[in-house]
């Protein structure tokens, strides 16, 4: 997992060919039928080096890339879903040594593997193929545009190696004895016997989001969303109570809920998403809560104080623990930083924070004696996470990964720690550490004749003083010569680029495409503006981004600023890209500083923020907010865009609509501006083939090539 904050209740913006103007060329190499071309004039002569160039970014694209990764509780086993020349595979490794391949898929076809789950024991794994991990319960994608479109399906693997399709659904969870298996299709909940064909243990309305079984194996916690609010349902596995029960719920959602070691007790958390434009000094969003289970009552145990902290935030894939010393850890921002904090289960006392003050936490668990804390931060250097032990008890935390490898997710494998590492060279790859001793199943390398630069962190500041981070790529070869430069804006935007390859495989990909771009004669800076995580919750929730101002966009401009002032730099030939919410800033650039970017590479990005009314606003406010959203658009200062853009979107796209790049297109149009688009019918929001990343990278290049390079003086 990245480094990435996710604020439960923040709503996904999803509004979130004819080359118009001066006719480009389009590359020499061959285009896959999805992509489009509009009205090109034919290609001219193949760039110098295109072959070359290709071989180089699918040798790349090809490299092993780990995900998924999971652990079995009881034994040193590890699971993990790799991705190697497009297709996917699951592979399975006993205390770190070489692993072996349990499935057997051969094609770049889109077709995802994920949700990976092992018995405690590890003898027996559970995962999803098809469908999409963001929307579990929307249509499956077809990006092979296969005859017929896949499902999104639950298999078993079992001690034999034989694969079972326990039926349509997602999120597989085993009971703690490894004697069930439970996931959940839409509202329904599927339970059956290992091995066996699961049935319908109950349907409700609403999406199921979540599952968490008892330690005795007899019940079975579910979160409910039920879009207007969320309910936590119980499920007595025995039928010795009724089928279904719901903990008494409020007028909010509650989620992540923990079982006490005895199951008698469901800690949850509840919270609320204020109202849009509350004061972030205002209100106490979310709380905890305990609820009886043989007295069916419910008790708040405590509610942070108003002001930083005060609306529920947590890590990606983040739950409660349940000490056998009656503490709940959880995350908590109070200081203004995401850490991991101990709270009695009576509430009648502060909570105390187990991680240091000033760093991050990206991912945490119990070590398996319930003695330890194990967590990844960036403690000491926000650029570096690194993964630490700390006792319950007290006493110091002790690093456990090295100075040379990022590390944002942990796990637990009996009694051994797995995490997921990348470096400057490697992709995402699991490494375990028994008793001390590392063990790395898989070491990526860089394929022959390939090399990379060690990416500077550089420090640097907005026109309003906040102080930035970066990355910065330089060309290895003779820096005395000026190059054209490139800005590198990430999505999300929570989310941080690290001086290595990234453990999500989109940036991944943009990792090694930045790298690609600096061996090309490109200086290119990776650049972490506000909005991102990383670096605290002030820069996280920073006023005035996004639709409500755009402030990220003088991180932007300041990145462009210290481009301008590099010797090496010349700075009238400087180039944007980045996808998502790099999209958006792409176009904002543009469309705001065609006097400062040359060039932008645009993918599946927003260009019209303006949304529909904010619930509890007036019709004047609401008029008020939907101009500063209009304000805050690309397409408002679309009279001002001059420079060449290249427009890369799948039409699947379910986290940005695709009619956001077909508004801009038209409007581009009318304005006489160039650019080149494409298109990949059936791809969604992070392209799902390899081999569609590997055309959209070749298309940038040649479109940089043409606008930034050849008319470099």
């Amino acid at each position: 997992m990245v480094p990435s904050f996710f604020p439960y209740g923040l709503l996904r913006r999803a509004g979130i060919g004819i080359l118009g103007g001066t006719l480009l060329t389009v590359p020499a190499f061959a285009a896959p039928q999805s992509a489009t071309q509009g009205n090109t004039v034919p290609a001219d002569t193949a760039q110098t080096g295109d072959a070359a160039l290709e071989k180089r970014l699918s040798a790349l694209l090809a490299m092993p890339f780990a995900s998924e990764m999971t652990a079995a509780a009881q034994a040193p086993r590890i699971a993990w879903v790799e991705r190697r020349d497009g297709a996917r595979n699951i592979m399975l490794s006993d205390r770190g040594q070489a692993p072996r391949r349990m499935t057997d898929y051969t094609r770049d076809d889109g077709t995802d593997l994920w949700g990976l789950a092992l018995t405690p024991d590890g003898r027996t794994l559970a995962y999803v193929e098809g469908g999409d991990p963001e929307f579990p319960n929307d249509a499956p994608p077809n990006a092979g545009r296969a005859v017929f479109a896949g499902k999104q399906t639950v298999h078993l693997i079992l001690p034999s190696g034989r694969n079972l399709m326990m039926g349509e659904g997602h999120s597989p969870v085993f009971s703690p004895d490894g004697s069930h298996l439970a996931f959940s299709h839409g509202g329904t909940l599927m339970v059956g016997r290992t091995g066996t064909t699961p049935v319908a243990a109950f349907t409700t309305p609403g999406v199921i989001t979540g599952l968490r079984w008892s330690p005795d194996g007899r019940r079975i916690a579910v979160e409910v969303d039920r879009g207007s609010h969320g309910v936590i349902a119980l499920w007595d596995i025995d039928g010795r109570a009724p089928d279904i029960s719901f903990i008494p719920s409020g007028l909010a959602s509650d989620v992540l809920p923990v079982f006490s070691p005895d199951g008698q007790s469901v800690a949850f958390v509840r919270r609320q998403e204020p109202v849009f434009n509350t004061a972030p000094d205002k209100g106490r969003f979310w709380s905890i809560h305990v609820h009886d289970i043989r007295t069916g009552t419910e008790r708040m145990i405590w509610t942070p104080p108003q002001g930083t902290g005060s609306r529920f935030a947590a890590p990606e894939g983040s739950m409660l623990y349940w000490t056998a010393d009656n503490q709940l850890l959880y995350p908590w921002e109070g200081s203004g930083w995401m850490r991991v904090c101990a709270l009695p289960v009576t509430g009648q006392a502060t909570p105390k924070c187990l991680t240091p003050d000033g760093a991050e936490v990206s991912s945490y668990h119990l070590s398996s004696d319930g003695k330890n804390l194990l967590y990844t931060a960036n403690v000491g250097n926000q650029d570096l996470w690194r993964a630490w032990s700390r006792p319950l008890a007290g006493g110091a935390a002790t690093p456990l990964t090295q100075e040379d490898e990022e590390v944002t997710e942990l796990f637990t494998a009996g009694s051994d720690v797995a995490v997921m590492a990348t470096g400057v060279t490697q992709t995402a790859h699991p490494v375990m550490f028994d008793h001390g001793t590392r063990q790395v199943p898989v070491t990526p390398a860089l394929p022959p004749g390939v090399s990379f630069v060690t990416p500077q962190n550089v420090r640097f500041h907005s026109a309003d003083g906040l102080d930035l981070h970066g990355q910065l790529f330089v060309p290895p070869d003779d820096t005395s010569r000026r190059h054209p430069a490139l800005v590198f804006v990430h999505g999300g935007p929570r989310r941080q680029m690290l001086p290595a390859f990234n453990a999500m495989g989109y940036y991944s990909n943009a990792y090694l495409m930045n790298q690609t771009l600096a061996a090309e004669g490109y200086v290119v800076l990776a650049v972490n503006y506000r909005s991102g995580s990383g670096y605290g919750e002030a820069f996280r929730n920073a006023p005035d981004t996004g639709e409500t101002g755009a402030s990220e966009y003088r991180d932007v401009q300041a990145a462009a600023t210290y481009l301008q002032h590099r010797d090496d730099v010349t700075p009238e030939r400087i180039g944007i890209w980045g996808g998502s919410w790099g999209g958006y800033l792409t176009g904002l650039a543009l469309a705001r500083n065609s006097d400062i970017f040359a060039a932008g590479a645009d993918f599946h990005g927003v260009h019209d923020m303006t949304g529909p009314d904010h619930p509890g606003l007036s019709p004047q406010q609401n008029r008020e907010v939907h101009e500063t959203e209009w304000r805050s658009s690309p397409i408002a200062d679309i009279q001002h865009w001059r420079a060449p853009v290249l427009l890369v979107h799948g039409d699947d796209d379910h986290n940005v609509e695709f009619e956001q790049s077909t508004l801009l297109a038209r409007m581009l149009t009318a304005q006489g501006v160039p650019y080149e688009d494409h298109v990949f019918p059936g791809e969604r929001h992070a392209f799902l083939r390899t081999s569609d990343w590997l055309h959209a990278y070749l298309w940038m290049d040649h479109f940089f090539g043409r606008t930034l390079k050849q008319t470099q003086k």
